[in-house]
Parts: structure tokens; C-alpha cells; sequence
């Protein structure tokens, strides 16, 4: 299923779609010169708006908007665990110290959540995030004894399954069997959509924690208006991601 998804995804993949149309135009050109123009150009002209701040709000509103009512911990029921989904930070052997990107703020609000007594386990969810999300948690005050993880998943599907038997085995009664636990799902808010979606065909039963609302801040910085037509090389990885999501959630109708 990994490998799967790895290879639709680069299929999928609009910065791929974009290049190659762009390519073939360029190729064809040579002998059908107006097809192979069109098509070149049709190629560039995507790849220019998919580079944009625009698209990214216009892609990644709708995914973060039907959790902003959702941001407040007081707001949040008490569950059997808390799980963060990773993603958020990256560990390398020569590092000290774990490197954190945008993403982080995932673990700053499962410690929060934690904190405020929402669950007594935190379940870390994602390869590497033994080395790099555990650290950050023990910083943020959370004991290591309150702390099970998962270092196997490798992407959504997997980080759903392997929570499940995680926190199955680890909540078993005495008498063998293992109640349906209830669990705060911390992602991204505009993550949480593909992320529920895969949890819920669990036995799990799950409740969004959003935070990390990337698209809701830079919708509300102080951009002037020639910004948001402008491409930049920081928003094709970004919009590049909203476009995973959008697949995801498409693919599951």
C-alpha cells in the first residue's frame, strides 16, 4: 500500500503533470508547432498558478475552515489518548538536536492538550519521531511514562492502523478484550480532513485537535495585493501538499 500510494502520487502529482505537459509541448513544437505551443504554454501558465500564494488559500481554505471552531482545548471532550500524528520535526544522525518545521506546533499542542488533562498517554505516530517528536515532548513537561509510540508508520493510512493496535493492546481488560478507545487526533488543520477520514475506518473513535492553521495566518498577514499572483519556490512544496490532500479526500468518494 505504501508503495502504492508513492507511485500514484507521483503520477498525480501537479508539479509532474505541469512539467511534463510543458515538455511535450516543447517536443511537439518542433513538427506541430501550434499544438505543441499551446500545450507548452498551457503547461508553464499552471505551473505559474500553482507557484502562487493565491492557489494555496484557494486550495487549502476549505480544509482548514470546518475546523476553526475547534482550536480551544476547554472545547475539546476528555479521551483514553492523544495522538499526534509526525510530520512535524525531522531528526538526522549527525544532528544534535531535532529539527523542527511549520508543522512542530502538532507537538507543542498535543503537550498543551496533555497539560490540560484531556488524556493521560500521548501516542507519538510516524518513522523517526522516536528520536525527534519524543524529545520535544519531554522539553514541553510531558513524562516519558505518559508517552507510547509508534515508529513504524510511514504515512497516513499507516499511522491510523498502527495507533489502533497500539492503543488496543495497550488498553486490553483483564478479562482479554479490548473496549473502542477514544482518542484527541492532533494534526494539521489542514491535514485533518485526509487524517480523520483514515481513522475513522478504524475502531478508534476520534475527535479533531486541529492546530498548525498555515493557510488561516498567511490569509491574514499583511500582504499587498501583488503578492498573491506572485509565484515564489516556498509555496509549490506547500500547494504541491494541499494537492495531496484534495486527492486523498477525492479518492476515498
Amino acid at each position: 500500500m505504501y508503495l502504492l500510494n508513492k507511485i500514484v502520487w507521483f503520477f498525480c502529482n501537479p508539479l509532474t503533470l505541469f512539467l511534463t505537459c510543458a515538455a511535450v509541448g516543447l517536443v511537439l513544437a518542433a513538427r506541430r508547432r501550434k499544438i505543441g505551443l499551446w500545450l507548452a504554454s498551457a503547461g508553464i501558465a499552471a505551473l505559474w498558478f500553482f507557484s502562487t500564494p493565491l492557489c494555496f488559500v484557494m486550495l487549502g481554505l476549505p480544509l482548514e475552515r470546518p475546523y476553526l471552531g475547534m482550536q480551544k482545548v476547554e472545547s475539546l471532550p476528555n479521551a483514553d489518548a492523544i495522538v499526534v500524528l509526525g510530520g512535524g520535526i525531522s531528526k538526522a544522525d549527525s544532528l544534535e538536536y531535532p529539527d523542527m518545521n511549520e508543522s512542530a506546533d502538532r507537538v507543542w499542542h498535543a503537550a498543551r492538550l496533555w497539560k490540560a488533562g484531556k488524556a493521560s498517554i500521548v501516542v507519538v505516530s510516524g518513522a523517526n519521531d522516536l528520536a525527534s517528536t519524543v524529545p520535544l515532548l519531554l522539553d514541553f513537561g510531558v513524562p516519558r511514562e505518559a508517552i507510547a509510540v509508534d515508529d513504524e508508520s510511514r504515512n497516513t493510512y499507516e499511522n491510523s492502523r498502527f495507533t489502533e493496535r497500539l492503543l488496543l493492546e495497550r488498553m486490553k481488560s483483564a478479562d482479554g478484550k479490548s473496549a473502542a478507545p477514544s482518542v484527541l487526533l492532533v494534526t494539521s488543520a489542514w491535514h485533518m480532513t485526509r487524517a480523520s477520514g483514515n481513522f475513522s475506518k478504524t475502531s478508534l473513535r476520534v475527535v479533531p485537535a486541529p492546530c498548525d492553521f498555515t493557510v488561516h495566518n498567511i490569509l491574514e498577514s499583511d500582504f499587498h495585493w501583488w503578492h498573491w499572483p506572485t509565484p515564489n519556490t516556498d509555496t509549490i512544496s506547500r500547494t504541491a501538499g494541499l494537492a495531496k490532500e484534495w486527492l486523498g479526500k477525492l479518492a476515498r468518494r
